[in-house]
């Protein structure tokens, strides 16, 4: 009997259900993306219909700390208690029906669904010098040891053997002034073709909007990468470059930065091969800016930009170069803080034991994360606040509590209950903003080459942008400019 109540109740919550506050944005691209992929038909009877799998499994990426029915009974858990719609039975499907209807679904639907809500984003705004500011970088997402999960990604390898868990490699863009992830490619943690470098040549063959300045990371530097983001996207790049990098120099400038350029040779693919058959090359050269910088107690570094105009001074450009962490704040507020799990459960990213459910839940844990974001940018937009100053963590938590009850919300007190969630978040200012300070390099435990920590090692105040020095090239390049910049 109870069987059959729940086959009832699915079928009245299956049509119009929708996740709370999210509903009114996702549940049109959710329909039309389930139609492309021919997954909107399901036969009579189904509990886990197609629709309610879909915002199930962007469930499963807002509450890590909880299992697969116990996620479910969260989201049904309003119509349970206000309307007695479901029957007095703690699990409402049998063990193993979520994972199956996961494997149905498939993750070609989140992939999709995730690039259709990317395209949906509000325009980026022009946060320097009428350029909109987005940030490479990499980053890893372990996995549950399972057999399928090893062979498919592989575990990483150390000094001390084989990694706990396998891991797979992401490479992101992220929009600074949003901070919503516009697009992601990955890899198995290791073998041919999986590096960083790798996946971002994919990932800027995707990128289609214009007047970027693409900030990254020095070991992300490849004269064929930012050849590809100034030459062929026309784009601007500001990164950090190794001492192994030797630009010619050209030019002083007044603020300290001078002109160079930098060249490589590659294959002509225009040019027929010699009369041995080998192919033929040709030398590519690029005029950029070299900015030498050095922080009290730090090592001089320099910064590599196309951005030649003086009016953008060097003191500017390394200000700003200090905004790429914002990207490392994004990978915390998904792996630490809406991927946490309890204590005593497994301590991984992502809770699927198949390569293609753990693809499927990459998608869906970013389409997720976009979605709070959204939701922030829209609470700071409507009570005049910067999206980036309201606490991530507050914010899920808010979210958490209301989802329930605003699934279950009439439609008619649905804005009322919005509008009062948006005016919720936009007070859940950081209490403790970014601030000018520094740590010690040094370890809890000791398993590397920095010291341990103790009581002694306490952050200090440090006021970067009072303290970065623009350095002046040697007097020797100003008199003899053919000479190649020596390593900082």
């Amino acid at each position: 009997m109870s069987h059959n109540k729940i086959v009832k109740a699915f079928a009245e919550i299956g049509p119009t259900f929708g996740l709370g506050p999210f509903a009114e944005q996702l549940q049109p691209l959710i329909e039309e993306t389930l139609a492309e992929h021919g997954k909107a038909k399901w036969r009579q009877g189904t509990l886990l219909v197609p629709k309610v799998m879909v915002w199930l499994v962007l469930a499963l990426t807002l509450r890590r700390d909880l299992n697969c029915e116990q996620v479910l009974n969260w989201m049904l858990s309003s119509f349970r208690w206000l309307s007695e719609l479901l029957p007095a039975q703690a699990k409402l499907v049998a063990g193993g029906t979520i994972s199956h209807a996961r494997v149905k679904l498939g993750f070609a639907v989140f992939q999709t669904l995730f690039a259709k809500l990317n395209r949906s984003l509000p325009a980026l705004e022009a946060d320097f010098y009428g350029r909109s500011t987005c940030i490479f970088d990499g980053s890893t997402g372990t996995m549950p040891d399972s057999a399928s999960n090893r062979e498919a990604f592989g575990k990483p390898k150390g000094r001390r053997g084989l990694g706990a868990f396998p891991q797979l490699r992401m490479m992101s863009l992220v929009a600074m002034s949003m901070r919503v992830v516009l697009d992601v490619v990955y890899a198995p943690y290791q073998g041919k073709g999986t590096g960083e470098r790798t996946l971002m040549r994919q990932l800027l063959q995707r990128v289609r909007q214009r007047g970027l300045l693409i900030l990254m990371d020095a070991g992300l530097y490849a004269f064929d990468l930012i050849w590809e983001i100034h030459q062929t996207q026309k784009q601007d790049f500001l990164l950090k470059i190794a001492a192994t990098v030797k630009p010619k120099f050209i030019k002083q400038l007044p603020d300290g930065s001078f002109l160079a350029e930098i060249q490589k040779k590659v294959v002509d693919p225009d040019a027929s091969p010699t009369p041995r058959g080998r192919q033929r090359w040709k030398t590519l050269s690029m005029t950029v800016r070299v900015i030498r910088l050095q922080i009290p107690g730090f090592r001089p570094c320099r910064l590599l930009t196309s951005i030649l105009d003086e009016d953008c001074t060097a003191y500017a450009l390394a200000c700003h170069y200090h905004k790429r962490w914002d990207i490392e704040i994004t990978y915390d507020e998904i792996k630490t803080h809406q991927c946490a799990t309890r204590r005593g459960q497994s301590p991984t990213i992502f809770r699927s034991q198949r390569p293609d459910l753990v693809q499927q839940e990459l998608y869906a844990m970013l389409i997720t994360y976009n979605l709070v974001r959204l939701l922030i940018l829209q609470s700071a937009d409507e009570h005049g606040k910067d999206p980036r100053f309201i606490s991530f963590l507050d914010t899920l938590h808010h979210l958490l509590d209301a989802t329930p009850l605003l699934t279950f919300t009439l439609f008619s007190q649905h804005s009322l209950s919005l509008d009062y969630l948006r005016t919720l978040i936009a007070d859940c200012a950081i209490d403790r903003p970014r601030r000018h300070r520094s740590h010690p390099r040094v370890v809890k435990v000791k398993m590397s080459k920095f010291p341990r920590k103790n009581h002694a090692h306490t952050p200090q105040i440090r006021h970067y942008e009072a303290e970065i020095k623009i350095l002046f090239p040697p007097l020797y390049l100003l008199h003899n400019p053919q000479l190649a910049i020596l390593p900082v």
